[in-house]
């Protein structure tokens, strides 16, 4: 599932990434994008096309790092970020979590 998501301090920058994992209370962002925890960020999941986007507002809760090869040395390198939902409009968790379900029976019966 693919998201933008901004910082809210500088809704300017906005970076589109990939969802790994959602549930009721937050998310997880396959990211290269470290933004410090604590960062409140504006979320825009699209749910298909056509679809209005859910928007939902949420705080880094936590940065993954890991291991990269860059060239002849290892160097730390974000991987996704931790995101607790914090402000969120009345309905857009439930169309998240329907969103969320509909995808994982694709998945199974694919």
């Amino acid at each position: 599932m693919r998201v933008e998501f901004r910082h809210l301090k500088r809704p300017e920058e906005t970076f589109a990434e990939t969802v790994r994992d959602v549930s009721e209370g937050g998310l997880f962002i396959a990211t290269t994008v470290g933004l410090e925890p604590g960062t409140l960020v504006s979320l825009d999941i699209r749910p298909g096309p056509g679809a209005r986007p859910i928007h939902i507002k949420a705080e880094v809760v936590r940065v993954e790092e890991g291991e990269s090869e860059t060239g002849s040395r290892q160097a730390g390198r974000t991987r996704g970020m931790g995101l607790r939902f914090v402000a969120v409009e009345p309905g857009e968790v439930d169309r998240l979590a329907a969103l969320a379900q509909s995808m994982a029976e694709e998945t199974e019966n694919a």
